[in-house]
């Protein structure tokens, strides 16, 4: 009976786990459908883009918030 769990329970250090466990990987790799080039061309310039005008909309905020936040305190001070 105790032969029989130990044969049940198998360690990560044992050859035949690693090995099934590798071959579930290559397995799931080989379902992935990877884009075209056209597709992926489209989809890095859309990235490209979103990304340049989120940046500009964020430095675009930050100069105006930093002017009103200038002039706000120059007109406490003094």
């Amino acid at each position: 009976m105790n032969d029989d769990k130990k044969k049940e329970k198998k360690s990560a250090d044992e050859p035949g786990v690693v090995k099934s466990t590798f071959q579930v990987y290559r397995a799931e790799f080989r379902k992935i459908v990877w884009p075209s080039r056209e597709t992926l061309f489209k989809h890095t310039c859309t990235v490209i883009a979103v990304s340049l005008m989120f940046g500009a909309y964020i430095a675009l905020n930050d100069y105006i918030l930093g002017n009103v936040f200038q002039q706000f305190v120059q007109r406490v001070v003094m």
